[in-house]
């Protein structure tokens, strides 16, 4: 057979041309291949950044909280959490059964399916799971499955100091409290995130401690649906401590939404009973209508119109404005409120910080619920803290502008330094200050008060009941109880201002339900254990206030 060499060399040339052909399809194929990967790549990471409502600049972590001590109280932790490509799983109730195992009640299985059946390439199975729970997981190895690493945030002290700290969302943005004027103010000054600086509050941790320790145990003694209380610098304005119960877990802040978890002391305006008073009779003094040993009709009940003023301590006779306060005469305070008129005591009531909401740190803040004209009814009632809603924050504030000398100084709930600017004007005279300091200190030897004594420590302080106004009337069966009171009162450094809501009658009480019988030993259980703590020396000797001890003990 002889061969066609010209056939036998065009079959030679078809078949090196179909290897290259074959060749060339699958480098394409690979190519697709590889570009399909990457793109799938890209879409879950672009997915992996949309997912999040808020990117921080250059993805930098928050600053650290810490209190006045340096005290660390908020910071960064890196964790991890569980997303999928659902394009790249095999079988998806195989998965949802190994994923329901691997976290125990971790998944909803139709929520689960619903995620897995998604036609996205990148969807959040769990965000923030434990270290073992992702161990688990991986050594499934399940295609599709992944794990990014986030940042959340993390509260050593729990509940603590949860009503100031606040706490963030799981993209670890800041939704309140301190948390949330990071993100409203801080974070958004680029040089802030330059200078990585900490935020250092003025709040003492240990002070926190033990104030929430005894306002807890206050509040299961006297029955009560929530305690709160607040510490202020009387001289700069700091917020040494903070605690509204029932508090919550930062970490699982689901409860703070809840009515009963709110912040009383920022965000709950009350009706603070004769605990007011204490500005009353600022007023009356400061204006010169009276002095300590004025005489006020106190004999018989103040008929205004169709109301009645009564006294709950009634001494049916003359009282002097020491006595007023002591006795803590509705009657008395009424006649100077009335004298005052409704243009000063309004004047008065801006001087004192209790018009408008109270500008400082924690977003959750209640205004005041003020009167917009001031009859004599309206004034006699809110001489008496009736008819007038205020917050705590805003009577601690005016309360250690009638303390301190006269200065009324906005509160921060940040450690001052000596280049902060601060806010300052003047409330009331030295004089007058000074007279109050004096009528406090009396009512904690004589007075309503005298549960509130501190051994070791001259003290000073007001006790406050007030009727619980519900769908417009007062309901005699819930008082609101409070008390506000100095330390060391001769020269005050701190001004504590205590709240029980719906304290109830026990047997130690004697049946009693009253400020003074619940608030006002609070009180003394705080101030003895934090005193110390804050480098108050013990009083030496008897106040400059004693030697003016001349009026009858009050009755309780």
């Amino acid at each position: 057979m002889i061969l066609d060499k010209k056939n036998i060399k065009n079959q030679e040339q078809n078949s090196t041309k179909n290897r290259l052909k074959q060749v060339f399809v699958i480098f394409i194929l690979g190519y697709l291949v590889l570009v399909a990967k990457l793109f799938d790549y890209v879409s879950f990471a672009d997915n992996s950044i949309k997912s999040s409502s808020y990117v921080k600049a250059d993805n930098l972590s928050r600053p650290i909280i810490i209190d006045r001590n340096g005290y660390t109280l908020a910071h960064d932790i890196e964790v991890p959490s569980l997303a999928v490509n659902p394009r790249l799983l095999i079988n998806i109730e195989d998965t949802i059964d190994q994923l329901m195992i691997a976290i125990p009640g971790g998944f909803n299985r139709d929520s689960l399916r619903k995620k897995l059946n998604s036609k996205a390439s990148f969807v959040w199975l769990k965000r923030g799971i434990e270290p073992h729970q992702k161990a688990a997981i991986h050594a499934l190895g399940i295609p599709g499955i992944r794990f990014e690493d986030e940042t959340n945030r993390f509260y050593p002290y729990s509940n603590k100091l949860s009503h100031v700290i606040g706490y963030t969302n799981i993209d670890n943005i800041g939704q309140a409290g301190i948390e949330r004027h990071i993100d409203s103010n801080l974070l958004k000054d680029s040089n802030f995130y330059q200078d990585s600086k900490n935020i250092q509050l003025s709040i003492d941790l240990k002070v926190t401690h033990a104030m929430r320790d005894e306002l807890k145990k206050s509040l299961e003694k006297y029955k009560a649906i929530a305690a709160a209380g607040i510490l202020m610098d009387i001289n700069n304005g700091e917020v040494i401590s903070l605690v509204s119960l029932p508090d919550f877990d930062p970490h699982s802040p689901e409860t703070s939404q809840d009515p009963n978890y709110l912040n009383r002391i920022t965000n709950g305006a009350y009706e603070i009973g004769s605990t007011f008073k204490s500005f009353t009779v600022a007023m009356a003094l400061d204006l010169g209508i009276a002095d300590l040993d004025t005489i006020f009709d106190a004999r018989n009940p103040l008929q205004i119109g169709r109301r009645t003023i009564r006294d709950d301590h009634a001494q049916n006779r003359m009282l002097t404005l020491t006595e007023v306060y002591t006795y803590s005469s509705n009657i008395g305070t009424s006649r100077m409120a009335i004298e005052i008129g409704g243009d000063r005591f309004a004047q008065f009531l801006k001087k004192f910080g209790m018009v408008n909401r109270i500008k400082t740190e924690l977003p959750e803040l209640s205004s005041t619920l003020l009167k917009p004209k001031w009859g004599q009814i309206q004034l006699a009632t809110a001489s008496f803290g009736h008819g007038i809603a205020i917050t705590p924050l805003h009577a601690a504030a005016a309360g250690a502008s009638i303390l301190n000398g006269g200065i009324y100084i906005n509160p921060t709930f940040l450690k001052r330094t000596n280049d902060t600017n601060i806010e300052m004007r003047r409330a009331v005279d030295f004089t007058t200050s000074k007279k109050v300091r004096k009528l406090m200190y009396l009512n904690a030897i004589n007075g309503t008060a005298k549960k509130a004594q501190v051994d070791g420590y001259h003290v000073g302080g007001k006790t406050g009941s007030g009727e619980k106004v519900e769908n417009g009337t007062y309901n005699k069966d819930k008082l609101l109880t409070t008390f506000m009171g100095a330390f060391p009162i001769d020269d005050p450094k701190y001004i504590l201002f205590l709240l029980l809501d719906e304290p109830k009658r026990i047997d130690e009480t004697r049946g009693q339900r009253t400020a003074g019988w619940n608030a006002a030993p609070t009180f003394s259980n705080i101030v003895s254990r934090i005193a110390p703590m804050l480098g108050v020396k013990r009083s030496v000797g008897p106040s400059m206030f004693d030697e003016e001890l001349t009026i009858a003990s009050a009755v309780n």
